[in-house]
């Protein structure tokens, strides 16, 4: 543990130096930002452990870091393979060495960032006005004078102030918000370890990447392998259940060693682990406040950047980031950039949820409780939408670049008996939370 510190004053302090977190800190420094950051994180290093993917649909700070991408890619059930092809959105794979290293030096460069590994946060709270959801409203009047307007954060060095907080750390499953998600909303989790193995001889197509495999044992829980080649003998290869199995990660390796086996020939003695990762990604319609309060916001998963019916997150995280900037350049106190083109930070901040499109909220709901309800059918379903879907709409829901077009060659391609009875709970329970129902209309 440090030493207490003396507590200065910094324009953000960003809490969680993650993906979302190092994303959002260089989104502010590439936009002008150049009074004190802060980063605070409780890991003591970064490792390569794990990897983000999605389609290259819009730029980012980080796409020229892909290791690899696929313009193909395929969907099997246990009787059927699909292939899409989209030349024009690859999909992209980006390890977090290459993430971490190119994050950490561009931060570094600007030389006005202060990175404090190894230290945890604890309360996070507005001085000298009322708390808003999940931050702490103790011992308010000693908040006058300098301190009204900003926002205080304790950590286990001392206490540091700061005119807006990015609040970055992640969902922890033992949190309220979890709890609510659980109880309140659909929740399907994806747990997952996965081994990135070179073997002794070629047997994977680099062109051409496994999204879903379903077809393998599904006794235990709604399951696919998820294979990403990066050249004919290397290969991330996932065990992803979409369940709460309780299974440890020495289960989920066998059952890669024998899918590899099974699918490539390979025993174990063919291969090298070289990496490993796991993962646990909640998918929920739990509508996470992104506005914690006026100064405090929320960002990654416990901003809602997770898409309900996919568990992708990078790309949500990256458009929060530039709808923070766009923000706070609105006020012109910490950064002063124009408005961002195409995001309008009223819009998106407006109830201080997540921001997603009404349209794209009730879709996502409705999957998931369809996945929920029915798992069983889930392997063929997917197959009707990576075979039925043109290529380009799918991609675009994918990636919530959906239209009305797009949502409706959707909605043909799907059973409708089983989605109009997730529709018709989705509605019902919405309504007996929110008399409003869903999804909600964006105050203006």
């Amino acid at each position: 543990m440090r030493p207490r510190v003396a507590a200065p004053v910094y324009d953000v302090i960003i809490l969680g130096a993650g993906c979302a977190g190092l994303s959002s800190c260089l989104a502010l420094l590439d936009a002008g930002a150049d009074g004190p950051i802060l980063l605070i994180d409780s890991r003591c290093e970064y490792r390569d452990d794990r990897t983000w993917c999605f389609w290259d649909v819009e730029s980012t700070p980080f796409t020229h870091l892909a290791r690899s991408r696929w313009t193909t890619w395929q969907v099997r059930t246990a009787d059927s393979v699909v292939q899409a092809t989209a030349q024009g959105t690859p999909y992209l794979c980006l390890a977090a060495n290459d993430f971490y290293a190119f994050a950490l030096a561009s931060i570094a460069a600007h030389g006005n960032v202060e990175l404090r590994l190894g230290e945890r946060a604890g309360d996070i709270r507005e001085c000298g006005g009322s708390a808003g959801a999940g931050v702490q409203s103790h011992e308010a009047e000693r908040d006058r004078g300098e301190r009204a307007g900003l926002v205080e954060v304790t950590t286990e060095s001392g206490t540091f102030w700061a005119r807006e907080v990015v609040d970055s750390r992640g969902l922890s499953l033992a949190s309220p918000e979890a709890s609510a998600a659980r109880s309140r909303s659909t929740w399907v989790p994806q747990q997952f370890v996965g081994l990135h193995i070179v073997a002794d001889r070629p047997v994977f197509d680099p062109g051409e990447c496994r999204l879903m495999d379903f077809g393998v044992d599904q006794s235990e829980g709604l399951r696919f392998m998820y294979v990403l080649p990066a050249s004919p003998f290397e290969a991330l290869v996932e065990n992803v259940y979409m369940c709460e199995r309780r299974l440890d990660a020495e289960g989920y390796r066998r059952e890669i060693d024998a899918y590899l086996l099974a699918e490539f020939s390979l025993a174990e003695g063919d291969y090298e682990v070289i990496g490993e990762e796991r993962g646990y990604i909640p998918m929920t319609d739990h509508r996470f406040v992104r506005r914690r309060s006026p100064h405090v916001t929320a960002l990654g998963v416990l901003g809602g950047a997770t898409r309900p019916s996919t568990g992708y997150t990078f790309l949500g995280i990256q458009r929060a980031s530039r709808e923070l900037v766009d923000r706070l350049a609105r006020n012109a106190q910490i950064v002063a950039a124009p408005r961002l083109a195409g995001v309008g930070a009223d819009d998106a901040f407006a109830d201080g949820a997540d921001g997603r499109a009404p349209a794209c909220s009730l879709l996502d709901a409705v999957f998931l409780r369809f996945l929920a309800d029915n798992p069983g059918r889930a392997p063929h379903v997917f197959g009707l939408l990576f075979g039925r879907v043109e290529t380009g709409s799918l991609v675009r829901f994918l990636t919530e670049r959906s239209g009305v077009l797009d949502h409706a060659r959707l909605i043909l391609a799907l059973p409708k008996l089983p989605f109009l009875a997730a529709a018709a709970r989705v509605l019902t329970e919405s309504r007996r939370r929110d008399p409003g129902g869903l999804p909600r209309a964006r105050r203006r």
